[in-house]
């Protein structure tokens, strides 16, 4: 009986130790914790990243160190919009329209044309003996229109209106790479937060497992407890690598659009913590370059259906014209005449009525799409400042409920390691759902930030926000 008082009074002062022991363990392990989180906010400046995984204190405006938020934003964008092939072709079809209106317009200009001829010739006649003799001639033609009934001006204007769209067009597709990039990195800084929470609950979890080693050495009854500390810390780790992969996929599609840029920051997403209101993207939409390429293709529509019409008119140009002629070495003829030149066409089959109309129903085609696309993105816009507003106001609600969340897991730690009166199950379960939390708060950060992006490219552009639309 006695032998039997000492050895329960043994294991329980071993067991008591062991709380004891696990007690301090967890009380170094959350403080190595949070030197790391503040290690980890100093590298990727944004306090930001701090909130993400040390959620008990407030939500913070993005630090700056280095290059300002904005700055680093627009350094990305304008890299994405030099290296884009796709940009570089549409541009280039631009150049191609801007000399179009070039070539139109020269054709109102005077023309000059000279021609010239020489080598042997040879002229017979009855009664004249055969003359054979090298012969030369030269020409010179100078015109000029007069009137066309405003063809050639209509013309030019639809020409000088397809420039304008191939440079909208240009613009659309720029604004497209810069969405694509800032949403690339934006992903990119969601996956590595991500992956650093899940890091944080990976090295609490050995914590625990390094407490509970020291315990089950005492009392072998609670291995079991150590076993389901295990089991969580490689769910951790699995959910931890599986960030990493993610980040790693998301910079891969990065370099691809900026090439090798270091020093891309967690606060990259700061300046995009701001919602627009819908009336003011509506309002900012009218000079998004897609609708303003839709507007100039429909009146290029127009202009060329105005010169159709006006081809049906007389055409009147001034021609002044001269040649000479040399036979032999004595034989020389010069002409010269100057006068007008009428052309009207009487009769063409009805092509020219055709060609008009076939032009102003696509002008009416064009304006048709341009109300559709101000419907479509008049209800997308709502859509997205809807998210924005809600992800932020999640963001924000989020980080109250962390507040308690951190607390009962203290609480719940506490009971079962100094107490007895929390199971170890209850620890589990408590640390699951913080760090879960701490999740959905990165979630819900970067769904705003995204939001945001699009209302921006939605609105006037990013380009334009950035400042890069006319580079």
């Amino acid at each position: 009986m006695k032998q039997t008082t000492r050895v329960a009074r043994r294991m329980m002062v071993a067991s008591m130790m062991g709380l004891s022991a696990l007690a301090v363990q967890a009380a170094s392990c959350n403080e190595e914790l949070l030197n790391q989180v503040t290690r980890e906010s100093a590298r990727s400046g944004s306090k930001g990243m701090a909130k993400a995984l040390a959620p008990s204190q407030d939500v913070p405006a993005a630090a700056v160190s280095g290059l300002d938020p904005q700055t680093q934003l627009q350094a990305i964008a304008r890299e994405a919009s030099r290296r884009s092939a796709q940009v570089g072709a549409v541009k280039l079809l631009a150049d191609a329209a801007a000399y179009d209106v070039d070539e139109t317009r020269g054709a109102a200009l005077p023309q000059v044309s000279v021609t010239g001829n020489v080598g042997p010739g040879a002229t017979r006649a009855t009664g004249i003996p055969l003359d054979s003799s090298l012969y030369a001639s030269a020409s010179v033609n100078v015109s000029g229109l007069l009137y066309d009934g405003g063809r050639l001006a209509q013309l030019t204007q639809w020409r000088r209106e397809l420039a304008g769209a191939a440079k909208f067009s240009t613009q659309s597709a720029k604004e497209q790479v810069v969405l694509e990039t800032i949403s690339t990195a934006l992903e990119r800084n969601r996956y590595r937060q991500q992956a650093q929470v899940y890091q944080q609950y990976t090295r609490k979890m050995a914590c625990l497992v390094d407490a509970l080693q020291q315990i089950v050495a005492e009392d072998r009854g609670r291995a079991s407890e150590l076993l389901q500390v295990r089991k969580n810390q490689a769910q951790a780790e699995l959910a931890r690598d599986a960030a990493l992969v993610q980040m790693r996929q998301t910079e891969i599609r990065l370099r691809k659009l900026i090439g090798d840029q270091a020093g891309l920051g967690d606060s990259i997403s700061a300046p995009l913590s701001q919602t627009l209101d819908t009336g003011e993207v509506l309002r900012l939409m009218e000079q998004n370059s897609d609708f303003r390429q839709l507007r100039a293709q429909a009146d290029a529509s127009d202009r060329y259906a105005d010169a159709v019409a006006a081809s049906d008119k007389p055409q009147v140009s001034w021609v002044v014209s001269s040649s000479g002629g040399l036979r032999g070495s004595d034989n020389k003829s010069l002409t010269a005449q100057a006068g007008l030149s009428v052309s009207y066409s009487v009769f063409n089959g009805g092509s020219s009525q055709a060609a008009a109309a076939a032009a102003a129903r696509r002008a009416e085609s064009t304006r048709q799409q341009y109300a559709e696309l101000v419907n479509n993105k008049s209800a997308r816009v709502s859509e997205v400042h809807e998210s924005a507003i809600a992800s932020f106001d999640r963001a924000r609600r989020f980080v109250d409920i962390l507040k308690d969340s951190d607390k009962v897991r203290a609480a719940t730690f506490q009971q079962w390691s100094q107490l007895g009166r929390r199971s170890l199950f209850d620890v589990m379960s408590a640390e699951s759902d913080h760090f879960n939390l701490r999740i959905a708060y990165v979630n819900a950060l970067h769904d705003g930030y995204q939001a945001n992006a699009q209302l921006r490219s939605m609105g006037e552009g990013l380009s334009a926000w950035l400042g890069i639309s006319a580079q």
